[in-house]
């Protein structure tokens, strides 16, 4: 099956490039659609659950729904973006999502809950593969990585302060779990309208692609070692996100001590996702940035497992060490692609796509194997295994033609 295909030709829109203002859009889609829209969901669940009488199966069920959507839709999304550019591509996807997210409110049970949750996590398999696309055509490439790590240093933000203030503030200001999911509908559409009126797809090559090609992409060794990395660096993070809160309050912190530690972990790695390509940038290298993050962050993981047992309040200062290391590398996977001579900006779009894809499975498989070996061998050895996937990420990284 493919996207709509128009003869082989590259066509540009000329439009003045406007790196501000794409900038700020860019982090804008995060920070709403990603850290409001998304988070959203885990940071009321416990209300959800209450409401809706979920259990703990059904709720990361539910919460798992989205990764499908997005695995789902990132071969699509990825060849749209480069079929009808960023600006059509995320700005309607957007509006989508706030469809979607608006319709949690009609859930009334695991199951319609889940279907909600499956139709939003679609529109983020649009939205995500355009927002590097859209930063290469106003900016130079040298720069692209810099920029994609300050809009995912804005859903880091975004999704810390969800975390922190969705039941504290955003509950009891709008009374009831649905109507947040009603307001934070409201600011993903305006969010998605602003994207339209004010971003062009500037002076970037537009490729008419077909969906199979995010597929073919595979055979592209150089992608499949980013993809290699990309799917064991976002399915951890989402496994550590899951393991985290039940881990440290095993070992007896306070609920207020356990948000505190997972509020600096995000918000240490929300600033390692600008440093890390800011630094790369400067001294124009990527692969030290990729094995040195790597290393940090497994030492530190290591850390954090052993800390759980022998000293558990040292836990914060590992997992904001952690952070660091992973945090620093995570967004030049999402641009590197663009610097590939094999893919370029004529096929980021479907390079993206198939690393959303592959993303989203860690994000299924990873959660599913550290809850496990947590279930049998406890926490402290599911953080153990996940630091060790952290270390894996060298292997591909040090065979890059990188810089």
């Amino acid at each position: 099956m493919t996207v709509a295909v128009a003869p082989s030709f590259v066509e540009r829109e000329e439009t003045s490039s406007k790196p501000v203002l794409v900038v700020t859009m860019c982090a804008l889609m995060q920070g709403i659609g990603g850290g409001l829209g998304w988070s959203s969901m885990p940071a009321l669940m416990p209300s959800i659950a209450k409401d809706l009488g979920l259990g703990h199966a059904a709720s990361g069920f539910v919460f798992g729904a989205a990764s499908l959507g997005i695995a789902i839709a990132s071969p699509v999304g990825g060849a749209a973006v480069d079929r009808f550019g960023a600006r059509r591509t995320a700005g309607f996807a957007m509006l989508a999502g706030a469809l979607a997210c608006a319709a949690r409110a009609l859930g009334t049970g695991t199951w319609t809950l889940a279907f909600a949750m499956l139709l939003f996590g679609l529109h983020i398999g649009f939205t995500a593969p355009a927002i590097p696309k859209a930063l290469a055509a106003h900016l130079p490439l040298t720069k692209v990585a810099r920029a994609n790590g300050l809009a995912l240093l804005a859903y880091t933000m975004g999704t810390a302060a969800t975390m922190r203030f969705g039941r504290t503030v955003l509950l009891p200001a709008f009374g009831s779990w649905q109507a947040v999911m009603i307001a934070a509908a409201g600011a993903m559409g305006v969010a998605g309208a602003l994207w339209l009126l004010l971003v062009r797809d500037g002076t970037s090559v537009v490729r008419h692609a077909k969906v199979t090609d995010a597929l073919k992409m595979i055979t592209d060794g150089q992608v499949r070692r980013v993809a290699a990395m990309h799917f064991l660096v976002f399915g951890g993070y989402l496994a550590l996100l899951s393991l985290l809160p039940r881990a440290l309050s095993e070992t007896g912190m306070a609920p207020a001590a356990v948000g505190t530690a997972i509020l600096t972990w995000l918000f240490v790695a929300g600033i390692a996702n600008f440093c890390g390509p800011w630094l790369s940038d400067v001294i124009a290298r990527r692969k030290p940035i990729f094995v040195g993050g790597a290393v940090v962050a497994a030492l530190a993981l290591g850390a954090v497992a052993a800390a759980t047992v022998i000293s558990p309040s040292k836990l914060p200062i590992f997992l904001a060490i952690a952070a660091i290391g992973g945090g620093s590398f995570a967004p030049l996977l999402l641009t590197l692609p663009l610097e590939l001579p094999s893919v370029g900006p004529a096929k980021a779009g479907a390079a993206l796509g198939l690393l959303m894809l592959v993303g989203q499975v860690g994000g299924f498989l990873l959660p599913v194997v550290s809850g496990a070996i947590a279930q049998t061998s406890g926490s402290a050895a599911a953080i153990a295994a996940l630091a060790f996937m952290h270390l894996l990420v060298v292997i591909p990284a040090l065979g890059l033609k990188a810089r």
